[in-house]
């Protein structure tokens, strides 16, 4: 896929996010809707077992990311002719790992919101 047209493609997924999360906040101030005690209880035991499944998840991510982070450090530094491709190697990693444990900290953050 050229990435002109991928770079239009998260343009435009990105324009619709924010469009929904405005019309999300603007049904949200409009309409108050009150849950059940019971409602309450169940959305609480899903998040939290979210959370458990998410925190396993990540914290195995890091591990390997660590692991092969460390394996392109030192392919970088035995072999420099690989050493752009080692940086950029670990670069998406740390990317990856960042956007994962981003994830990871707003589940922890639902879970542990009085709200």
């Amino acid at each position: 896929m050229e990435m002109g047209v991928f770079y239009r493609f998260c343009l435009a997924v990105s324009v619709g996010v924010i469009l929904g999360f405005l019309g999300g906040a603007i049904k949200a101030l409009c309409r108050k809707k009150d849950y059940s005690q019971q409602q309450v209880a169940q959305t609480r035991k899903a998040l939290a077992r979210a959370a458990r499944v998410a925190k396993y998840l990540t914290f195995l991510g890091l591990l390997l990311g660590f692991i092969w982070c460390v394996y392109f450090l030192v392919l970088g530094a035995l072999s420099p002719g690989q050493a752009e491709y080692a940086n950029n190697m670990s670069e998406l990693i740390v990317a990856v790992l960042t956007v994962v444990s981003i994830v990871f900290a707003f589940l922890e953050f639902l879970k542990h919101t009085d709200g």
